[in-house]
C-alpha cells in the first residue's frame, strides 16, 4: 500500500496534524497494451476520452496512462468486492511526482486526469491537504466509476519501459547514476526473458526508489507485482509458464540487526528470530518492527501497526518488559543512522545480489524473491550464502538467515537460519 502524509492546512487544527491517507492504488505509470491489438482496444477508450492527438509521443504516454489505470481500477475493484468501501485511488497533483517517476510528465497526466473527471470515469473524492513537510500538495483522491473496470476485459498488458530505472523519491527531478541505472537494467533484461504473468499482465520492470540522493537510504524495488495481494494474486503468477513460489527471508530486519551488532538472543539453529516464549509472535513483531521503523528502542506509546496487533499502552509495557532485555540489538537504532530506510539498502543489496548470482528471472519483492516453484530451494540456500557472504564483506557477524517457502494452495515451509557458522 502507498501510504501518502495528507496533514492539514488550518494551522489551529491539531487531530490530523500527524494523520495519515492510505490509498491502496496511487495513480503510477506500470503498465502498457500487450499487443497490437490490445493498443487497438486503448486507442478507441482515448479516442472516446478526447485523449489522443496528432503527436506519436503523446499517444504513447496516453496509452501508458490508461493501461494503468485501468489495471488499478481492477485492483481496486477486486478490493472492494472482498472488503466493502469505494473504488478510491489517490491521485498525485504535484509536478515532481510526474516528472522523477517516469517519461510521461505532468502536462500528460493533468490533462488525461482532467479527460477522466470531464468524461465521467472519475469524480474528486479526497481534498488534498497541505504536507507541512515541505509545504506542497498532496495526493488527492478520486472515486472510480462502476464502469470503468470492465473496460479492461480482454485487454493484455506488459511492463512499460517508460518508468525511470532509478530514482530518489524526496527530490523534484530524476537522479541519473550509470552504473546504478545498469545493475537495474541488467535485470530488466533478464526479467523480461520469462516475465512476472498475471492474467492477462506481463510484469518485468521495476524501479528502484531510494530516500536520499546519496543512495544511502530505501533502494527497494516498486513494479507492478508490489501492490498485488499475495494469496489471491502473487501465488497465482506465472513464471515462464511455471508456477511460483515465494522465498521470504524471516524477519529480515532484526536478522541484519542482530548480525551487524553481534547480539543475538539465541545460539544455534533456529526458525523464528521472533520467537519469545509467552508473547505472540504478531505482537512481538509490531512492537520490534515500530521500534526499528522509528529508529528507537524508546517507544513507549502505541503505533499504528501495534494498535493494530490490539496492543495497547498496558499491553506495550508488559511487552517491552520482555523483549527489550532479549533482543539488546534494538539498543543500535538510531533515527539517523541506524533505522529501517538505512537497512532496506544493506535487504536490496542481497536481494540482487542473489539474482544477479543465479541469472535466473527471480523477481524482487523488499524481502521476498518470487521465483519459479521448482527453483525455491535453489533460491533459497543461494540467498542464505549471499546473506553470509555479505556479512564477512562488511564486518559483521556471519549470519545464515531462516526463510520460508510459500506455494499456492501449499501449507508454509520454514527452512532454519543459523548464528553457528565457522569462517
Amino acid at each position: 500500500m502507498h501510504r501518502t502524509k495528507l496533514l492539514s492546512s488550518d494551522p489551529k487544527r491539531t487531530d490530523h496534524l500527524f494523520g495519515v491517507e492510505n490509498f491502496p492504488e496511487v495513480m503510477s505509470p506500470l503498465v502498457e497494451p500487450d499487443t497490437a491489438t490490445d493498443q487497438s482496444a486503448i486507442d478507441e477508450l482515448l479516442g472516446g476520452l478526447g485523449c489522443l492527438s496528432n503527436r506519436a509521443s503523446s499517444n504513447e504516454k496516453m496509452r501508458v496512462l490508461l493501461s494503468s489505470f485501468l489495471m488499478q481500477a481492477q485492483r481496486l475493484e477486486a478490493r472492494v468486492e472482498r472488503r466493502g468501501g469505494e473504488m478510491v485511488i489517490g491521485w498525485p497533483h504535484d509536478e515532481s511526482y510526474w516528472r522523477n517517476r517516469s517519461r510521461v510528465g505532468y502536462k500528460i497526466a493533468r490533462q488525461f486526469r482532467e479527460q477522466l473527471v470531464k468524461n465521467g470515469w472519475l469524480s474528486h473524492k479526497v481534498e488534498a491537504a497541505i504536507n507541512l513537510y515541505d509545504g506542497s500538495g498532496s495526493c488527492n483522491g478520486y472515486l472510480i466509476a462502476d464502469f470503468v473496470p470492465r473496460q479492461a476485459r480482454g485487454i493484455g498488458f506488459k511492463s512499460t519501459e517508460m518508468v525511470y530505472l532509478t530514482r530518489v523519491s524526496s527530490i523534484k527531478s530524476k537522479i541519473e547514476d550509470a552504473e546504478m541505472d545498469e545493475r537495474t537494467k541488467a535485470l530488466w533484461e533478464l526479467w523480461k526473458q520469462e516475465p512476472l504473468t498475471h492474467g492477462s499482465n506481463r510484469m518485468w520492470t521495476a524501479s528502484r526508489v531510494f530516500g536520499n540522493d546519496e543512495y544511502t537510504l530505501g533502494g527497494r524495488f516498486y513494479g507492478g507485482w508490489t501492490n498485488l495481494n499475495k494469496e489471491r494474486d502473487r501465488l497465482k503468477c506465472t513464471i515462464g509458464g511455471k508456477p511460483v513460489a515465494e522465498v521470504d527471508v524471516s524477519g529480515m530486519y532484526l536478522t541484519l540487526l542482530f548480525a551487524i551488532t553481534g547480539q543475538v538472543p539465541f545460539q544455534g539453529v533456529f526458525d523464528d528470530p521472533y520467537s519469545v516464549n509467552g508473547v505472540g509472535r504478531t505482537q512481538v513483531k509490531a512492537v520490534i518492527n515500530s521500534a526499528i521503523g522509528g529508529g528507537t528502542h524508546l517507544q513507549r506509546q502505541p503505533t499504528k501497526m501495534m494498535k493494530d496487533e490490539g496492543i495497547g499502552q498496558s499491553r506495550l509495557s508488559e511487552i517491552r518488559r520482555v523483549i527489550i532485555p532479549r533482543f539488546e540489538c534494538l539498543k543500535a537504532l538510531s533515527k539517523n543512522e541506524m533505522y529501517s530506510q538505512v537497512l532496506e539498502v544493506h535487504e536490496t543489496e542481497i536481494m540482487m545480489r542473489t539474482v544477479e548470482r543465479l541469472q535466473r528471472p527471480i523477481y524482487i519483492l523488499h524481502d521476498c524473491l518470487i521465483c519459479k516453484e521448482e527453483e525455491a530451494l535453489t533460491v533459497g540456500k543461494a540467498m542464505q550464502e549471499e546473506f553470509v557472504n555479505y556479512c564477512l564483506e562488511q564486518g559483521w557477524m556471519p549470519f545464515s538467515p531462516a526463510y520460508s517457502i510459500e506455494r499456492d494452495g501449499e501449507d508454509k515451509v520454514v527452512m532454519s537460519g543459523t548464528t553457528n557458522l565457522k569462517m
